[in-house]
């Protein structure tokens, strides 16, 4: 069954305007709980709390940069998307 936004207004009897804001609004609500799911894994991975935790250990010598740089990228990242979404939600 193929639906389209056109569908979903008519069936429902709501602008279209309206369901794909809500649908955004859904979206930016939901995604920061499947972030921190994923940054909490990286944090217990390593036993830190932040990207910067993780550079101090890797200043102190505790983890070698080169075994922890992808999942340094990868937390660095989350936590930029995170920051996005937060400053998105206090604007809707």
């Amino acid at each position: 069954m193929n639906i389209t936004l056109h569908n979903i207004s008519k069936e429902m009897g709501l602008k279209e305007d309206e369901i794909v804001t809500g649908g955004i609004r859904a979206y930016i609500r939901l995604e920061p709980g499947k972030i921190e799911a994923q940054l909490y894994s990286l944090y217990r991975k390593y036993g830190i709390k932040s990207t910067a935790d993780l550079e101090h250990k890797i200043e102190k010598g505790t983890v070698v940069e080169s075994d922890v740089f992808e999942d340094l990228t990868r937390i660095d990242y989350l936590e930029a998307e995170k920051n996005k979404l937060q400053r998105l939600i206090k604007a809707i």
